[in-house]
């Protein structure tokens, strides 16, 4: 019975310190701008590569994005501009 619980309690700390681990992420905001003149841009999708996590830009051109430490590129998309992607590196802005 001691074995049984003693086990029990192990797989739960394994699956819990790796559920803990997926979960540490950080936070990347930042602002689109045009590269014509300057001017923000609302609507434009930001995805973490590979994934469906994402947001887009809010009026003002700026997005704030919960990445996993894991995430290492930043995909900007909007229709009538070329697609462009951002390496995150250390970076949270």
């Amino acid at each position: 019975m001691k074995q049984s619980l003693l086990r029990l309690v192990l797989v739960t700390l394994m699956l819990g310190g790796g559920a803990l681990s997926a979960l540490a992420q950080r936070t990347i905001t930042g602002k689109v701008l045009s590269g014509e003149d300057n001017s923000p841009l609302p609507g434009v999708s930001v995805l973490i590569k590979g994934t469906t996590t994402g947001t887009a830009t809010d009026a003002t051109g700026s997005y704030r994005l919960n990445v996993a430490d894991g995430a290492t590129t930043l995909v900007f998309s909007s229709i009538g501009f070329l697609t462009q992607e951002v390496e995150i590196g250390n970076r949270s802005v």
